[in-house]
């Protein structure tokens, strides 16, 4: 229990916060845990996993929210409903997982506020990766196959979808650089070097090893 450990990564698009972790979990030899925190909740609600991920890391407009059904605050899952949970239920369903499993052992966890879940885990380290933003915007052209200005446009909604999902449940700003004990910019050092930057972080912080 005492090498017992969680990195967290905060990321914006386009960044290779993903590549980031799993170069990370090769090298550890940990679990990197992203799209697993949204099949546990799917399961548990008995959904398909599309029906969910488009409401991940964003809150849906009023309207939308007052059309969802089921009451809000308390989740309750009947056999054979389908019940699609407010942003409220989904960030707490999530969080609920993200602590099973950091209970279990040394994971990485992708977004989804985990820095915030897992802020009282004793041995915790919290990276934050960006990059300049004509590299993000090439690697979104690549990655989903649009156009420059498509790219630019899902950028800046997606930076905004996610400061205001910390802001609503974490009450901590996304970018207060406060928030985490190392930022990383992958234009400037690439995604090798950030591994190994993060793992002496993690050394000189936790002294795992």
């Amino acid at each position: 229990m005492d090498n017992h450990y969680i990195i967290t990564i905060s990321h914006m698009i386009g960044c290779g916060g993903s590549e980031v972790g799993q170069g990370l979990s090769k090298a550890l030899s940990i679990p990197f845990v992203d799209r697993q925190i949204l099949k546990h909740v799917a399961d548990y609600l008995n959904l398909p996993e599309s029906d969910l991920q488009e409401r991940e890391e964003k809150l849906v407009s009023f309207w939308e929210q007052f059309f969802i059904g089921g009451p809000v605050g308390t989740l309750t899952v009947t056999g054979g409903e389908k019940y699609l949970p407010s942003d409220r239920e989904l960030f707490e369903l999530e969080s609920k997982f993200i602590k099973e499993i950091a209970q279990k052992g040394s994971a990485i966890f992708l977004g989804r506020g985990a820095m915030w879940v897992l802020r009282d885990f004793p041995k915790r380290f919290s990276i934050f990766v960006y990059a300049e933003l004509e590299d993000r915007i090439k690697r979104v052209s690549e990655l989903y196959n649009i156009s420059r200005k498509e790219a630019i446009d899902m950028i800046n909604q997606n930076d905004r979808d996610r400061e205001n999902y910390m802001k609503t449940f974490t009450k901590i700003p996304w970018l207060d650089l406060r928030t985490y004990d190392l930022c990383i910019n992958t234009s400037s050092i690439g995604f090798d070097n950030a591994v190994k930057y993060v793992i002496d972080g993690i050394n000189q912080k936790l002294k795992i090893y």
